[in-house]
């Protein structure tokens, strides 16, 4: 107990010292109003104004793809990834009991594909045009 009261008394004799103005107002301050365009003068500089510059718009235009590969590889890797774990589930719902060695290489199956696709994703670094970019295609 001793020792809290020693730190309190520390405290108290440090804010003793403070002159803290916690007064606030009554009203908030009202805010300047700011002055109204002359509309003749906002008609005049209209006239004289140039056509507006055609911005280049904020995002690249790619084409769209198609939703089958075109490379067999890379569809073939799909049919792993897919079709493995559908080879699977399909399976556990119809009671169908496998052998270890089918569920081993569904498993490698998919494990394979997907390191295939991920090889085969384009690489973005600093030799390519658009780089940094974070990959997003309209």
């Amino acid at each position: 107990m001793s020792d809290r009261e020693d730190d309190r008394d520390d405290f108290d004799r440090i804010v003793e010292g403070l002159d803290l103005d916690l007064s606030f107002p009554d009203e908030p301050i009202d805010p300047v109003p700011s002055p109204r365009p002359d509309p003749d003068a906002l008609r005049w500089a209209s006239d004289e104004a140039e056509p507006a510059e055609t911005e280049e718009p904020f995002y690249r235009r790619v084409e769209p793809t198609s939703l089958i590969p075109r490379r067999r590889g890379v569809l073939l890797a799909w049919v792993g990834v897919i079709g493995a774990p559908l080879l699977l589930v399909g399976a556990t719902v119809a009671h169908v009991y496998l052998a270890r060695s089918l569920v081993a290489g569904a498993a490698l199956i998919f494990v394979a594909a997907a390191i295939y696709l991920f090889l085969q994703l384009p690489e973005h670094g600093p030799s390519r045009r658009d780089w940094p970019d974070d990959g997003a295609v309209l």
